[in-house]
């Protein structure tokens, strides 16, 4: 796969054996339901399983026999991501970025409107 396709998945984490083959990815996003999150585990041969938690996620590569030292790069990419989700989600934040948008077409109106 092209190079600058694969940097643009921020969301995801390529999953490779011992020999540097990608078998597989984890993918974390927001849910349809407000404040909850998708954990998805996308396996090649064995196709797509969400995961309820980050716990059931580990398990689920545990029994992939995924070494320790990939587990531990799988959650800190799931704890960067999460918090990245939750900062981007945060209720309030979104209205006051909404109101700042709205604020700026306001001004560039009444701008344009004296001009």
């Amino acid at each position: 796969m092209d190079k600058k396709i694969v940097k643009r998945f921020i969301n995801s984490m390529d999953l490779e054996d011992e020999n540097g083959h990608v078998w597989g990815a984890v993918f974390v996003s927001t849910s349809k339901e407000l404040g909850k999150r998708d954990i998805i585990l996308m396996d090649e041969k064995l196709g797509t399983h969400s995961a309820r938690s980050i716990t059931e996620l580990i398990n689920m590569l545990s029994k992939k026999n995924v070494s320790l030292m990939d587990k531990k790069k799988v959650l800190e990419f799931l704890a960067e991501r999460l918090r990245i989700l939750e900062q981007n989600s945060n209720p309030q934040k979104q209205i006051d970025d909404l109101k700042k948008l709205d604020e700026g077409s306001y001004k560039k109106k009444e701008k344009n409107r004296h001009q």
